[in-house]
């Protein structure tokens, strides 16, 4: 054991510098640092590196004054405004390039070396972890506004990573088993970065839930769902329902007025640990949902799934695209077909809300059986028709 202590010593600048570099090319936070970073990261990885040695030399725990020293360079990185994701990558690599360092200094006569090193370092390298993300999430406290911290809570929980529940408990963020995942998409796609943080804030404002926008264009919420029996989702005939869809579907439009901007929700329940699934799903609804001023529910699969199948199969999506080209050929076919299916295919109510008369919804759904073949009361109809009006106003929106 001396002798590989030794051979490590001597190579703690060498795998130090290494270390940094490979920091830099592996996250990409850590790309390009400032000299003054750049300086702390090396110290930092000297120092911990002849810490590990000196205390496995002795086979002893890291020393609280230890542990404190490492935590306090994880708060410099949450003041730094390093993201928690970096973070947990950052700690990934400094543990195999560890691991790395012993095994390469290592011949064959230290195979029972490697062996307690590896122990010492699986034993001391969790409380170390836990020292420096500590520290890092005080200094996301300390520095970080309760809307960014609340993004950082929900980009955990998208990524499937153990959501950092002391975040949660200071920003008053209340986690259950499982979340209605709620991807709010937002037409046209123009936010800038200080509109979509004031949209967030006033958010927040009226519900305190995970959120985070996943780009320019797409917000996501992640109410629990399970917190206790009152604040549950429910799911009917396909469609949300209970005091958690009704305030998300609140949350929603609230979001829509404030953007100024007309929206569309796709939502899908998921549980904590498996989330990462249920964004993708919920993100391809609301793709494929029209965007509306305000918006009348939260899409599901059950409301999309015809759409979500032909966006899979490019034959069928190219099929169906044949029928919109023959509508798009009538007088006004796709809106009049939208607020007709909207409406229950009733005739009075979608002349009154198309301001038209009866007898020229008459004949513009005469006109659609004229293209197309299909009788837009008849079951096979129905399918393939709002298939189509689906897609239209997916791609282009109520302009359509």
């Amino acid at each position: 054991m001396p002798d590989l202590i030794v051979m490590l010593q001597r190579r703690i600048d060498v795998n130090a510098q290494r270390a940094v570099d490979a920091y830099q090319r592996d996250v990409p936070e850590y790309a390009m640092p400032s000299p003054g970073q750049l300086a702390h990261m090396l110290d930092f990885a000297r120092f911990i590196r002849r810490v590990s040695l000196n205390r496995a030399r002795d086979d002893t725990p890291l020393k609280e004054d230890d542990l404190a020293a490492i935590g306090d360079v994880g708060r410099r990185r949450g003041e730094d405004r390093l993201s928690l994701a970096s973070q947990r990558q950052a700690l990934s690599t400094h543990t195999a390039l560890m691991l790395g360092d012993v095994v390469e200094a290592a011949g064959p006569a230290n195979t029972e070396d490697v062996l307690h090193m590896a122990t010492w370092l699986g034993r001391e390298g969790s409380r170390a972890r836990s020292a420096y993300l500590g520290g890092y999430l005080a200094g996301v406290a300390q520095t970080w506004s309760v809307s960014a911290q609340v993004q950082m809570l929900a980009q955990s929980l998208l990524a499937d990573e153990p959501p950092p529940t002391g975040i949660a408990r200071a920003v008053g963020v209340r986690l259950g088993h499982q979340c209605l995942v709620t991807v709010v998409r937002c037409d046209p796609p123009d936010l800038t970065a200080p509109e979509r943080r004031r949209i967030a804030e006033a958010a927040l404002s009226s519900w305190r839930i995970p959120m985070s926008w996943l780009g320019p264009t797409e917000l996501a919420l992640l109410p629990p769902t399970s917190v206790d029996v009152t604040a549950s989702a429910l799911f009917i005939d396909g469609g949300v329902h209970g005091p958690v869809g009704d305030r998300t579907l609140d949350l929603v439009r609230g979001i829509a007025v404030d953007s100024g901007r007309r929206c569309a929700a796709g939502a899908v329940v998921g549980p904590v640990g498996h989330l990462a699934a249920a964004l993708d799903q919920a993100r391809q609804i609301s793709r494929l949902t029209p965007p509306e001023p305000k918006p009348e529910r939260l899409h599901t699969v059950a409301d999309r799934f015809v759409e979500l199948g032909v966006a899979h199969s490019p034959q069928m999506d190219s099929w169906l695209r044949d029928f919109i080209t023959l509508l798009e050929a009538g007088p006004d076919l796709v809106r009049t077909l939208d607020t007709y299916y909207r409406h229950d295919m009733s005739r009075p109510a979608t002349a009154h809300a198309l301001t038209i008369h009866p007898r020229t919804l008459d004949y513009r759904l005469r006109r659609v059986h004229e293209l197309t073949g299909l009788r837009p009361a008849s079951t096979r109809g129905v399918r393939i028709l709002t298939a189509a009006v689906a897609r239209v106003f997916a791609e282009r929106g109520w302009e359509a």
